[in-house]
C-alpha cells in the first residue's frame, strides 16, 4: 500500500464508466443526485466534463435515464466528437449490478471479435447473462479487461484527479476500492472562509494501518479492476447489498432489510452455496481457513467502523487484503489518494449548499498531498 500524491506516467487510455442511474438512487432534497444543479450545471455534467479532459480516459460510458442524459449532455456529445472521444449514453438497468454488467457487455460488443445478440444487451439480467459472462471470462484478453467506475454525484472532481485514480491503481488487482486520505479533505475545506460542519454532512472516516503508518481514510466513489475475474457470487452480493443498503430510515432500523442481508450472507455459507461452482467453494480453500478469514473480517468491520478497539492487526491493510483473498480468491486492494474531489460528494442538502457557495475554492489550487 502507498499513498498516491501525484500521477504516474499515463498508460494506455482506459474505459471509464459513470454511474448516473436513477432507479433506486438516493435522493437529496427530493432531487436525484445526478441531476442536482451546481453552478449552472448538473452534477453529472461536471463529472462528464472532467472525464472529457482527463488524459487517461478512453471511451466513456454513462448509464442512467437515457432521455434525460441526452437532454443534459448534448454539449458533451459534441465536445467528445470534436476531441475524437467515444461517449456512450446507455439506458440504465433495474439496479446497479444490472446496469454495470450490461454496460460492460456493451463495451465488449464489437471488440475482441465479439458480436453479441442485441437482445442480451436489453433484457433484464438473468442466467443467460451469467452464462455469457462465464464464457467470455475464459478468453484471457477479455478476462484481463480493465475498467474504471465513478459515481455521478461528484461535482468537484477534476481531470487530473481522474488521471491520478486511473493510472495510480495496482494493475494486477481484480478489484480496486478508492479511498482518500483525510488530510486532503481538510486541506480543501481549509481554503474556504467558512468552516465545514461535518455533523451536517455524510462523511465517515475509517482508521487503517498502511505499513506502520496510521491513516484516516474516506470512500471516494472510485472502483476499478478486472470485472471478469471477480467471482459471480461477489456481483450477486453487490447487487443484493445495493438493493438493501438503506437499513436506517427515519431514524429507525429497517428490520426487513436487516433480515434480508443476514439471510443472504448466511446463504453464502450454506451447503447449497458451496455446491455452486461459482460460489465460495470454488476458492478451493478448506472450510476452516474460510471461516477464520470471515470471522477476522467481521471483527475488523466492527473495530474499524465502530472504533471500539485499537487492535492494530485488525486495521492492517495488508492483513485485510490477505484475508479477503483467502475468502474470495480475489486480489483486492485499496487505492489511497490525495484526491479530494471524488470524496466531496453530495449526500445532504448542506453539502450541496456548501459546495455551491465555495465551488471555486474547493476545486482550486494544486491537489492536496497526503503525507508520505
Amino acid at each position: 500500500m502507498r499513498i498516491m500524491a501525484g500521477m504516474e506516467s499515463l498508460r494506455v487510455r482506459e474505459p471509464l464508466f459513470i454511474a448516473a442511474g436513477t432507479r433506486g438512487s438516493k435522493r437529496v432534497g427530493g432531487r436525484e443526485q445526478p441531476f442536482v444543479p451546481i453552478r449552472e450545471r448538473t452534477s453529472i455534467e461536471h463529472v462528464v466534463a472532467a472525464a472529457l479532459e482527463a488524459r487517461s480516459v478512453g471511451p466513456i460510458y454513462v448509464w442512467g435515464d437515457r432521455e434525460r442524459l441526452e437532454s443534459r449532455l448534448t454539449w458533451a456529445v459534441q465536445r467528445a466528437r470534436e476531441k475524437g472521444i467515444e461517449l456512450h449514453l446507455v439506458e440504465e438497468g433495474n439496479h446497479f449490478v444490472e446496469s454495470f454488467v450490461m454496460t460492460v457487455l456493451r463495451h465488449l460488443h464489437g471488440t475482441h471479435g465479439i458480436s453479441l445478440n442485441p437482445e442480451v444487451l436489453t433484457e433484464p439480467l438473468g442466467p443467460r447473462h451469467w452464462a455469457l459472462w462465464r464464457e467470455l471470462s475464459q478468453e484471457e484478453s477479455i478476462a484481463a479487461t480493465r475498467v474504471n467506475l465513478l459515481t455521478s454525484d461528484l461535482p468537484l472532481i477534476r481531470p487530473e484527479e481522474i488521471d491520478c485514480l486511473v493510472t495510480g491503481k495496482r494493475s494486477d488487482a481484480d478489484l480496486v476500492l478508492g479511498r482518500t486520505h483525510r488530510s486532503a479533505i481538510d486541506a480543501a475545506v481549509a481554503r474556504c472562509d467558512e468552516p465545514f460542519q461535518y455533523d451536517r454532512a455524510v462523511k465517515n472516516y475509517y482508521a487503517f494501518l498502511a505499513g506502520d503508518e496510521p491513516v484516516d481514510l474516506i470512500v471516494n466513489n472510485f472502483l476499478a479492476g478486472r470485472p471478469f475475474r471477480v467471482p459471480r457470487f461477489i456481483w450477486n452480493l453487490a447487487g443484493h447489498l445495493f438493493n438493501n443498503r438503506t437499513i436506517i430510515e427515519g431514524g429507525r432500523f429497517n428490520l426487513k432489510k436487516i433480515k434480508n442481508n443476514v439471510v443472504f450472507v448466511k446463504s453464502l455459507f450454506s451447503k447449497a452455496r458451496q455446491d455452486d461452482s461459482e460460489g465460495i467453494a470454488n476458492v478451493r480453500k478448506n472450510y476452516y481457513q474460510m471461516l477464520k478469514a470471515f470471522s477476522f473480517l467481521l471483527r475488523a468491520y466492527f473495530i474499524i467502523v465502530k472504533n471500539k478497539e485499537a487492535n492494530r492487526k485488525f486495521r492492517d491493510l495488508a492483513v485485510l487484503e490477505e484475508r479477503i483473498r483467502t475468502l474470495t480468491g480475489m486480489t483486492l486492494t485499496l487505492h489511497i489518494s490525495a484526491c479530494a474531489g471524488p470524496a466531496l460528494d453530495i449526500d445532504t442538502e448542506y453539502e450541496i449548499e456548501y459546495i455551491e457557495r465555495h465551488f471555486e475554492r474547493l476545486r482550486g489550487g494544486e491537489m492536496a498531498r497526503s503525507p508520505a
